[in-house]
């Protein structure tokens, strides 16, 4: 782990020294903590983590490891009918639910997500990988916002907002630059399940926090 990089890990680490996860991100308050804690456990004072450093401080070789290389479990088969992917994208999804909202994450449910890192695993149960969004790669400096990856993507087609049905993806405009700043599942009854600040929820399609939709996305016909 290194400057700028999100994610599960970071979010561990942060906790480890006691830092806020209001937003998960190794900078350089994270940096001096680790490169002190090095030194003082004999390790070379990087100020990087790195699996040497992540087991010292505890954590499971393992987690190194697993924690970024999930993939949801197909849920879909040859077979599988229109509702059927829908369902399995929801269904994924709601295992989040009540899951703390933690920039660049997109791993398993065991721990939490945002709201494209939610929407990338909810896809790969379907049967959809997003590429060149995925789990891995959301983490990374500088792709936070796969939101505006997924809204561009290939994958997802632009329906009305009074067309609008189960399974859809609901993309929302940033009021303060007009950017595209989120994306949650349309579930039906102008509901969406997404993870917002602070938690993974079924929320209003609508509210005071994100009220501009900027595109209602179809990945299903």
């Amino acid at each position: 782990m290194y400057n700028g990089v999100e994610g599960i890990k970071v979010y561990k680490v942060r906790q480890f020294f006691g830092l806020s996860n209001a937003h998960t991100i190794y900078d350089s308050n994270v940096i001096s903590r680790v490169r002190n804690w090095q030194a003082n456990h004999g390790l070379p004072a990087t100020g990087i983590v790195d699996y040497n450093t992540w087991t010292h401080m505890g954590f499971s070789g393992k987690d190194w490891y697993d924690i970024d290389n999930y993939v949801a479990p197909l849920r879909t088969n040859i077979n599988s009918t229109r509702n059927d992917h829908i369902e399995a994208m929801i269904a994924q999804a709601k295992e989040y639910l009540g899951k703390p909202w933690i920039s660049g994450a997109a791993s398993s449910p065991a721990y939490g997500v945002d709201c494209s890192g939610l929407v990338t695993q909810a896809l790969y149960a379907s049967g959809i990988d997003p590429q060149p969004t995925s789990n891995i790669q959301h983490a990374q400096p500088g792709n936070e916002w796969n939101c505006q990856r997924l809204y561009s993507s290939p994958y997802v087609h632009s329906v009305a907002y009074s067309q609008r049905l189960r399974g859809d993806l609901i993309f929302y405009q940033s009021p303060y630059d007009g950017s595209i700043w989120h994306v949650g599942i349309y579930l039906g009854n102008n509901e969406v399940l997404d993870s917002w600040p602070n938690s993974v929820a079924v929320r209003p399609i609508t509210n005071s926090q994100r009220n501009i939709v900027a595109k209602v996305g179809r990945v299903f016909y």
